[in-house]
This record gives structure tokens, C-alpha cells and sequence, in this order.
């Protein structure tokens, strides 16, 4: 069981009305293709790869206005395992989740996670990682420049996640050492594979009794407004970092259906592969979605 006194942290936050703020594809493009680039290494262990993409993020946080959850915006974890095949990492690697928020009326929370890192390299072959999950980080990034526009009624908590490749190590260790109260937490959404998306979403713990009727307001808005061509809904799966955390509070994970993406898993999955094309009408969704759970 989760001992959370320690972590209790009497935050303050902020949540904001983001449909008043413009989608920008161009931003998240931007994001997409930087945490894919040669540079980031696959953002892996490889050269440091996850360290490179995690200062990163921390740097556009900290020109965004979004305040740090920990020291540094960075919560460390360590590998418990050795891997010798992508991704590959050592046991005892240390590498981090990125924590921050933006402070509201009260303090009940909106949690948007993602994982940030990749495959890494295999020998001199880089993954990039655009759709996985470069994509679903863009989206989180682009939430929070929005919410840090104005502010809001509930509070934004942002963790972007290490070692979800390799086996949710990042999420897993948050969740047993958490720096937010999971009690305050009204749902916590998690972004993975967000290229593409031209047969709609999918929800992932979308039938539980815990969050049945949150995706049931997703599903009246998009038939309402014809945001994606269908919203759809599957039981819980360990298939990311929303798995471990779903045992302490509301969660669900939320993915495209269809292309254009550039692969999976691939050395072809890269930005050029990366479809943004339903990108503005699915944060359109999520951002009416989000906004109706204050009424």
C-alpha cells in the first residue's frame, strides 16, 4: 500500500478554460520533430539520449511558465534491470520523469501524463520515435502552453515519464513514491500514439466503473461536434504509463486508431511519417472534454 504523507504537497494549482487558446499543429510538429531528430539518439540510454530529450522539455517548461512538482522539475528512478535488446539499458541506470503544474482555484487536479523517451539506438541505428511517443509528449506540451495562458479553475499536474518502454519503470516508480495527493486527482489522462488518427480513438480503462461516465461526456461531445470519426473504449491494459496509476485514482489512456504514421517501433517512424492532419480537431475534443468537467 502507498504511503502518501510524505508526498502530500499543499499545492495551489490553476486550471484553465483551454478552448479559448487555439491548437497549434505547428507547435506541436515542432515538438514532435525535435524529439525525433538524430540528435535526441532515440532518446534512450544510448549517449544519453533520455537526459538530452528530458532538458529539453525542461527548458520549454520553464519558457512556458510551468512551475517545477520537484526540485528541478526532475523525479530520478533507476533501472532494476538489465535489457540487451531495445530498449537497451543497464541495471542501475538512472534516468528521470519530468514533474510540473500549473496552479489553480483549487486544488482538485487534472493529471496529463506521456512518456517522453524511446527506444534508444541499437548498434549505429536510431529510433526516433516520433508517433511513439514524441507525439503524445507534443500534445501534452501543447496543453500546458495553453493552460499557462490562463488561469483556470481546477489544477494541471504534467508528468512526462521515463522507462515506459521498458516496462512502465518511470510511472511505476511515481506511483509508489508520488509528489501529488492521488485523492485530489479527478482524472488523470494519459497520451500515447497521437500521429495519424483518421479512424478515430481509442480509450484505454474506458468501461471501469471509475471512469465509465467520463468517457461517456467524450462520447456525447464528439457526437455532438464530429470532432474524430468515432471515440472508442476497451477494458485496462498494462500498455502504458497509465496502468500503475489507475490503481489510485481515475485513468485513462487515450491513442489514435489508423494512420498516417510512420511506424511502430521502427527506425521509420520518424516526423516526416508523423499525419497532423486531425491533431487540431482531437485537441478540440480533449480541450471540450477537460472544460466540461468543471460544470
Amino acid at each position: 500500500m502507498v504511503k502518501y504523507s510524505r508526498f502530500l504537497i499543499p499545492i495551489l494549482f490553476l486550471v484553465v478554460p483551454l478552448v479559448g487558446h487555439a491548437q497549434d499543429s505547428n507547435y506541436a510538429r515542432r515538438i514532435v520533430c525535435d524529439l525525433s531528430s538524430p540528435q535526441m539518439y532515440g532518446r534512450g540510454m544510448q549517449r544519453g539520449g533520455d537526459s538530452i530529450a528530458a532538458d529539453y522539455l525542461r527548458r520549454e517548461w520553464m519558457d512556458l511558465g510551468v512551475k517545477p512538482l520537484c526540485k528541478d522539475y526532475y523525479q530520478y528512478f533507476r533501472f532494476p534491470e538489465t535489457r540487451t535488446k531495445p530498449p537497451i539499458v543497464t541495471a542501475g541506470y538512472r534516468s528521470q520523469n519530468i514533474c510540473g503544474y500549473i496552479p489553480g482555484q483549487v486544488d482538485t487536479m487534472i493529471v496529463f501524463t506521456a512518456h517522453y523517451e524511446h527506444l534508444g539506438m541499437h548498434l549505429d541505428t536510431i529510433f526516433p520515435g516520433a508517433h511513439d511517443n514524441a507525439s503524445g509528449t507534443a500534445a501534452i506540451m501543447d496543453i500546458a502552453r495553453m493552460a499557462a495562458k490562463q488561469p483556470g479553475y481546477y489544477t494541471y499536474v504534467f508528468l512526462l515519464f521515463g522507462g515506459e518502454e521498458s516496462g512502465l519503470v518511470g510511472s511505476h516508480y511515481f506511483a509508489d513514491n508520488p509528489l501529488i495527493s492521488f485523492s485530489k486527482v479527478k482524472l488523470l489522462i494519459n497520451i500515447d500514439l497521437f500521429c495519424g488518427g483518421d479512424e478515430g480513438l481509442m480509450v484505454v480503462n474506458g468501461k471501469s466503473p471509475e471512469t465509465s461516465h467520463y468517457v461517456d461526456i467524450l462520447e456525447m461531445l464528439n457526437t455532438r461536434n464530429g470532432y474524430t470519426p468515432k471515440v472508442n473504449r476497451r477494458d485496462n491494459a498494462p500498455n502504458s504509463d497509465h496502468w500503475y496509476l489507475s490503481a489510485h485514482c481515475p485513468s485513462i489512456f487515450i491513442y489514435t486508431l489508423g494512420g498516417p504514421y510512420g511506424g511502430y517501433h521502427s527506425p521509420t517512424d520518424t516526423c516526416e511519417g508523423c499525419g497532423l492532419a486531425n491533431y487540431h480537431r482531437h485537441m478540440l475534443l480533449l480541450h471540450s472534454f477537460v472544460e466540461h468537467l468543471s460544470y
